[in-house]
């Protein structure tokens, strides 16, 4: 029942938060300019980063149970200010809000879920909560483009975030209980010392730096350079979507009892990066051609995600708020160093070519995945 309320909780969290991944970067660019959009990003991101480092003290503090709940009203609230806001300080608040308290909500059920785990189903409850959350993921673009329009009225967008958050704030007030969260054992710098720690914690940043540059500029680019209309970029991102709910729960069973997580973890990871390149070279309006460019893109995401999910939480203690929250930091982290990189890179070269970097930049990657010592 309790791992239950938290996938409910999650789902409403995702849900809430996907419908409006894709058109984020066009409401940013209506109020700040398409070229300081990394900037804002950059912004938000330090916000993320202190809120997910004062964790420890917070849950000190206030506890688990109450700071899940001061979250999700949070949460609410900014998502009201972003469907009444008019102006554009209110506007970029209420987004800064909608943003942290969402990262920060994430962490913290991941927290709730960890305290429920053992070892020898971690893949099937991690592949279990992904698959969970990917559907809220894999339902929203279509709903979001086609309510959006190509009148973009965000306002009404945001409104649907806000009904979305309501089930959530019920399920943190009302049904959560508190997990009970342990030290881990060790400081986190001693952690640090653990090679293969490290090195999935990077693979994990390398992972969040490729979603972030595909949520931000992708929508851009597929509307405002290749000419793809929202209802029809809805329909290619929804395809692209789905190996996210198809494959993960599986393979989180195959590492729990066949093979280990470093294999598929690799391959999701070349797979990745090769299709990502191949979208330098495409310039085509064809729906279908880009639905299986990024599908193949996503298969390989989705590998790469179950498999560092698996691998990270085998190596953490339940209810270990320290190690935890150090792979959290790397959702902010990745916002952070990649608004600085795409503000410079995007002065000097397209969208094109950034896609091309980020396909060179993700097989780089192969160094840490292929010196994991596997779990089989």
């Amino acid at each position: 029942m309790k791992r239950r309320v938290i996938y409910f909780a999650g789902f409403f969290l995702t849900f809430s938060a996907a419908l409006s991944y894709y058109a984020n970067s066009s409401f940013l660019a209506n109020v700040v300019g398409e070229e300081r959009i990394g900037l804002v990003y950059f912004v938000i991101s330090l916000g993320s980063l202190i809120v997910i480092g004062l964790t420890p003290r917070l849950i000190k503090w206030l506890g688990l149970k109450t700071l899940t709940r001061l979250g999700g009203l949070i949460l609410t609230l900014a998502y009201l200010g972003l469907a009444l806001g008019r102006l554009p300080g209110i506007q970029l608040a209420a987004f800064f809000l909608v943003y942290n308290a969402a990262v920060a909500l994430s962490f913290w059920l991941d927290l709730c879920l960890e305290s429920l785990s053992r070892d020898g189903e971690t893949g099937r409850i991690r592949g279990g909560y992904l698959t969970v959350i990917n559907a809220a993921v894999l339902i929203s673009p279509l709903i979001s483009t086609n309510l959006l329009g190509e009148g973009e009225d965000f306002s009404r967008l945001y409104r649907l975030c806000f009904l979305a958050t309501l089930p959530l704030l019920f399920l943190l007030w009302f049904k959560l209980k508190p997990a009970k969260l342990s030290g881990g054992g060790h400081s986190l710098w001693q952690k640090l010392l653990n090679p293969n720690l490290r090195r999935v914690l990077l693979v994990d940043l390398w992972l969040n730096l490729f979603y972030f540059i595909m949520v931000v500029y992708m929508p851009i680019h597929l509307h405002e350079k290749i000419g793809l209309s929202w209802e029809s970029i809805g329909l290619v991102f929804t395809i692209m979507l789905i190996p996210f709910v198809v494959i993960e729960y599986p393979l989180g069973w195959l590492a729990d009892r066949r093979l280990g997580e470093k294999e598929a973890l690799t391959a999701g990871i070349i797979l990745t990066g090769i299709a990502t390149v191949a979208i330098f070279f495409i310039n085509s309006a064809t729906v279908a051609l880009w639905a299986a460019l990024l599908f193949a893109t996503r298969l390989g995401a989705s590998a790469w995600e179950a498999m560092k999910e698996t691998y990270l939480f085998k190596h953490v203690a339940a209810g270990d708020v320290s190690t935890i929250g150090l792979s959290r930091l790397n959702v902010p982290m990745a916002y952070f160093l990649g608004s600085i990189s795409t503000f410079f890179l995007l002065r000097v070269a397209t969208t094109h070519t950034l896609f091309l970097v980020l396909g060179l930049f993700v097989l780089t990657g192969l160094a840490f995945s292929l010196r994991l010592a596997d779990t089989k």
